[in-house]
């Protein structure tokens, strides 16, 4: 059995860290697996086929923010009701959440297959990246159910005090993924299906490890055979904010790759791509230190000692602040070493432009930790509207006013410069925010 925490009187920095260095380094290693895979595929395939990713990261996106809207809300219900002493309350709503999402998933996956094509075509595909997308979503979509249940129950274990099994099922899933990748691209040569396929197997491999922590009773949760709609609706209320801030990220990547798509720039899909990739390992810092608050905060919150509550939320907010400076003074100097390693000796001729538009895109990382964090707290309490205001704000209010109107005026560069603008604008309606539902409670 593994051990869980004690979110009561465990010291909040320690117990911080116990959830946070978990995270992050589960994190990590998930954004390390999708690196790598940018690697392989930059290597094996090339840049079209990074390109071919870029398109397909809304996809992720949507089923991401299904997983965000269902699993961080119920996780926080949950997480609440443990911390009242109401377990059989936590079963209910974990039960119900799992059992609707995984169905719900199902019927997506499946929807989505049947209409592929036009949703490439809709989401940035032109006619030269149609074929390799769609070898490439024809597995993730079918697939996708598996992601969505791993990364929901590991939500769900680190709110159970299991955040180590949630770290272990990332990492193997991760480990197993880069071998699978390696081998399908490089010795059995299948391209995109192999790409995709390698994923699938990775997450799949990782769901049998997390799923043992609930059906061999590890912890206070479990399945039982109930389901409520109105634990099901809770949930849905309660992770509007973060599934909302995921579906924005979406269709901002999407209305992005149509504006590239507009200005004849399939090279600036490519650096989009890959700034992807470079952005999923920088944001697993200011990720993890979310994944660190939320259940902490959450228990507290509903075992009603604010003190603890306020701590977390401290440490939590000058930790994503320092990473997302650092994150940025390291791309800085350091970007064309990232850079070469997505990209073969012919796609090279990218380099100066790939440089100039991560030296721009990512002046935003000085607001994003922030940002994020101050959305994250808010729903982590149950101030589901001022969570849901802080996260449309830097992830689609501002971005919809600066993206076509920068594009218009200064192109490509425009659309970098897009990103740093709205999320400053954003950290200042965080702020705002934060002091209004603060003076709520305190």
């Amino acid at each position: 059995m593994v051990k869980t925490l004690d979110l009561k009187h465990t010291p909040i920095t320690k117990l911080f860290l116990s959830y946070f260095l978990p995270s992050f380094i589960s994190m990590f290693v998930l954004s390390t697996y999708v690196i790598i895979d940018g690697i392989f595929v930059g290597h094996g395939i090339g840049q079209l086929g990074l390109a071919a990713i870029g398109i397909s990261i809304p996809i992720f996106a949507f089923f991401t923010g299904i997983e965000l809207l269902f699993g961080v809300g119920g996780a926080t219900l949950v997480s609440m009701a443990l911390g009242a002493s109401k377990s059989y309350k936590a079963r209910i709503i974990f039960s119900s959440v799992i059992y609707f999402t995984i169905v719900f998933g199902v019927l997506c996956a499946i929807l989505l297959f049947i209409f592929r094509r036009e949703l490439a075509i809709n989401i940035g595909a032109d006619e030269v990246l149609l074929p390799l997308s769609l070898e490439y979503l024809n597995v993730i979509l079918l697939g996708s159910v598996v992601i969505l249940t791993q990364s929901i129950l590991c939500t769900f274990a680190r709110n159970d005090g299991a955040p180590n099994l949630a770290m272990i099922s990332f990492v193997s899933g991760s480990i197993i993924n880069i071998i699978l990748n390696y081998i399908f691209i490089f010795i059995f040569h299948w391209g995109m299906f192999g790409a995709a396929l390698s994923t699938i197997l990775g997450h799949f491999f990782g769901l049998v490890i997390i799923l043992k922590h609930f059906i061999c009773k590890d912890g206070q949760l479990y399945f039982i055979k109930v389901f409520s709609l109105n634990a099901l609706k809770k949930s849905l209320i309660s992770g509007v904010s973060p599934s909302m801030s995921e579906f924005a990220f979406g269709f901002i990547i999407m209305f992005m790759n149509i504006l590239l798509s507009s200005l004849k720039s399939q090279e600036g899909i490519a650096i989009l791509g890959i700034m992807m990739y470079i952005g999923a390992i920088c944001f697993t810092s200011i990720l993890a230190v979310s994944h660190g608050l939320q259940p902490i905060v959450s228990y507290n919150f509903g075992y009603g000692n604010l003190q603890r509550v306020l701590k977390t939320f401290k440490i939590s907010i000058i930790f994503a602040s320092l990473f997302g400076i650092a994150i940025y003074v390291i791309l800085y100097f350091f970007t064309p070493q990232v850079a070469r390693i997505f990209l073969k000796e012919d796609d090279l001729a990218i380099l100066d432009n790939l440089i100039l538009a991560v030296k721009i895109y990512f002046i935003g990382y000085l607001f994003l930790g922030a940002n994020t964090i101050i959305s994250s707290f808010l729903q982590a309490i149950g101030r589901v509207k001022g969570s849901m205001i802080v996260s449309l704000s830097h992830n689609l209010l501002f971005m919809l006013i600066f993206l076509p109107l920068f594009a218009n005026i200064f192109g490509v560069i425009g659309i970098w410069a897009s990103y740093p603008v709205s999320l400053f604008c954003a950290f200042i309606v965080s702020v705002v925010i934060l002091k209004i539902e603060l003076k709520g409670f305190i």
